[in-house]
């Protein structure tokens, strides 16, 4: 557990327990007024259909397969699959632990020091998974919002989609610098930019390899999709591919600015009113919501508490990388 350790001791005790007394008084001003729309929530969580629920666990399973490939692909040096897979689940139990994605981006670039990159070529890797995370996910938006307009309900999705926008941009910005700034310095964050702008020109010999890594990018946001598509199904409700999409990306948008692991609250408020907005009752609304952080959040945690222990055995995560 000593990542972990690490990772969190950053952050000051106090501030945390100030953060957690915030984050608790919001969820009582907001959720309260909707006490009756839990009832109902409950309810229908009570009676799910299980075979959607088995495919919603399946497509979660999925997104951390897709994950793994697009690693595999950006790597340097080659990288064992399954065990880059192991890492993945592993790195998904410790960004459960802190907020914006760090500690995901810490463990993989562990991971990948500890795989003989370099600084330079491990922060290139990790910053690369996310962009094209970012543009994997607006090529799905682009695409389906293209072929079914009318589906997406453009005037209530483009303010999903401008809130999208910035807020990626910052937190990419952001954990990009932070990084950078852990890795070499202050006074050598220059030189850590120069080094990864070397390594990226690499790509261009690589052309099949960084397709390929978008691909399986593009793979992971549909797995997340197709997994809210079927907790919809699992409660009864039906709503068009377009706009469970415009609804994820505001869910995603609102998790990103709640400073909670994993966006908690934020998330799960973001797919309510996203499934508000496109005229489901507030119970029902909150149930999908529930049922999909329920499938996609809680339920992979002892596998990947499971893996996190087996990859601090197998010395994975190394402390001197």
């Amino acid at each position: 557990m000593i990542v972990m350790a690490q990772a969190v001791s950053g952050f000051h005790p106090n501030r945390r327990y100030i953060l957690l007394l915030i984050v608790i008084a919001a969820a009582i001003y907001v959720l309260l007024p909707q006490i009756g729309g839990f009832r109902s929530s409950w309810q229908l969580l009570q009676h799910p259909d299980a075979g959607y629920t088995a495919l919603a666990v399946a497509l979660t399973f999925g997104t951390y397969v897709a994950g793994s490939g697009t690693y595999h692909f950006l790597a340097f040096r080659r990288l064992r699959y399954r065990r880059t897979l192991l890492v993945q689940l592993a790195a998904m139990f410790i960004n459960r632990l802190l907020p914006a994605g760090i500690g995901a981006l810490g463990a993989n670039y562990l991971y990948l020091r500890g795989q003989k990159h370099s600084a330079a070529q491990a922060v290139t890797v990790v910053g690369t998974n996310n962009l094209l995370g970012l543009t994997g996910h607006w090529l799905v938006v682009a695409a389906t919002l293209a072929l079914f307009p009318a589906d997406a309900k453009l005037n209530t999705g483009r303010i999903a989609i401008a809130a999208d926008v910035l807020l990626k941009i910052a937190v990419v910005s952001l954990t990009a610098v932070l990084i950078a700034g852990l890795v070499f310095g202050r006074k050598k964050v220059a030189k850590a930019f120069r080094d990864v702008k070397t390594q990226l020109a690499n790509y261009r010999h690589r052309p099949f390899h960084l397709a390929a890594a978008q691909c399986t990018s593009i793979l992971l946001t549909l797995c997340n999709v197709l997994c809210l598509v079927a907790c919809l199904y699992a409660l009864g409700i039906h709503l068009p591919f377009a706009a469970v999409l415009v609804v994820f990306t505001f869910g995603v948008s609102a998790g990103a600015a709640v400073p909670t692991p994993g966006g908690l609250g934020g998330f799960e408020a973001g797919l309510a009113a996203g499934f508000i907005a496109y005229g489901i009752d507030s119970g029902p609304a909150l149930a999908a919501a529930l049922l999909y952080r329920l499938v996609s959040y809680w339920l992979p945690l002892a596998a990947g508490l499971v893996a996190f222990i087996v990859c601090q055995k197998r010395g994975l995560f190394p402390l001197k990388a």
